[in-house]
This record gives C-alpha cells, structure tokens and sequence, in this order.
C-alpha cells in the first residue's frame, strides 16, 4: 500500500518536532526511515541559517545569512549544491533500504533544486511510503503537487499537533505493514 502524508504549517508550528517524533517512535516498533529534515541554525539568540541533516547524521549548511553566493530567500542565501549533496543521497539511499522516506521539507529553499523537485515529483508517483512536510504558504511547486492529489494533508498547528501525530504514525504503520 501506498501512503504519502504531507504536514504542512506556519514556521513554528512543529513540523519538523512531529516528523522528528514520528521516525523516533517507528523506529522503537521495528520500522526504518531515511531521508532529511531541517533544522534552524542559531547563534547568540537569534536564527541565522539552516541547515538539512540525513537522518544517518550527515549534514550540510542548507542555507545562511554569510553566505554570499546563491539564490536568496529573505536575509539567506541558499547553498543549493549542499543541499542536493545531503537530501539527494538521502533520498535515494532510502528508496533501497528504509520502510518509509522524510522529506522535510517542501520549501522555497529546497526547490530551488530541480533534481530535487524531480525526485520529490517521482517518490509522490512512487509506491514509496512517504512522509514529508511543507510551509502553509502555497508555492508554485508545491501547488503542483498538491494538484496531482497523491498526499493525505494535515494542516497542524498548537492544539492539534499530538493528535495529528498519532493518526499519521498509524497509517504509516498500516501503509508499511500492507506491503
């Protein structure tokens, strides 16, 4: 069985903390997951970058208010190529070993990648289990995909993240145990 869940959510609303605690308690069950999330890099306080981290510890600066080079989103700038080095590999190393895939997320920064996009476009076709997630904010890209109707979308925030979490763990589960 095929189950592709999308999380989408305002920055701040625990996508990645869900996702994070998703592939944790799979994992105590006997299930494997691979891909990447994103993570804030902070320094002093304050936000001053990202960066994505195969879910094997692999990890790269996905996009930074020093770097000088590369498309902008806001104050950052987005370091494509170390993307594409980390999440690709991730990506495609999980199609052949994991139960499920995480693809965290379906951003602004990350498609600027097209390989990316391609092999985001070609897991949403796939029988691959995927879990991945997306900002609130519609993205042309992320339209697309959201047009083809491949996902199950859960739109969390505050009040709803624990009991969101608990119907996607279990229909991971289903959707890995029926293949």
């Amino acid at each position: 069985m095929s189950e592709k869940i999308l999380i989408r959510g305002v920055p701040g609303s625990g996508k990645t903390t869900l996702v994070t605690r998703v592939v944790e308690n799979l994992s105590r069950r006997g299930f494997k997951a691979a891909g990447f999330i994103t993570e804030e890099i902070r320094e002093g306080g304050s936000r001053r970058g990202f960066k994505v981290r195969d879910l094997r510890g692999e990890e790269a600066v996905l996009a930074h208010v020093e770097l000088e080079e590369g498309p902008r989103v806001g104050k950052y700038r987005v370091d494509v190529g170390a993307f594409e080095c980390v999440a690709l590999r991730a990506l495609h190393r999980g199609r052949e070993e994991a139960d499920f895939l995480v693809i965290d997320e379906i951003g602004k920064m990350e498609t600027f990648s097209a390989p990316f996009r391609d092999a985001v476009r070609e897991l949403m076709r796939s029988t691959a289990v995927v879990l991945a997630t997306a900002p609130a904010k519609d993205e042309p890209f992320l339209l697309s995909l959201l047009g083809e109707g491949k996902a199950t979308v859960f739109n969390i925030h505050a009040k709803n993240r624990e009991e969101v979490r608990e119907v996607v763990e279990e229909r991971l589960e289903e959707a890995i145990a029926g293949r």
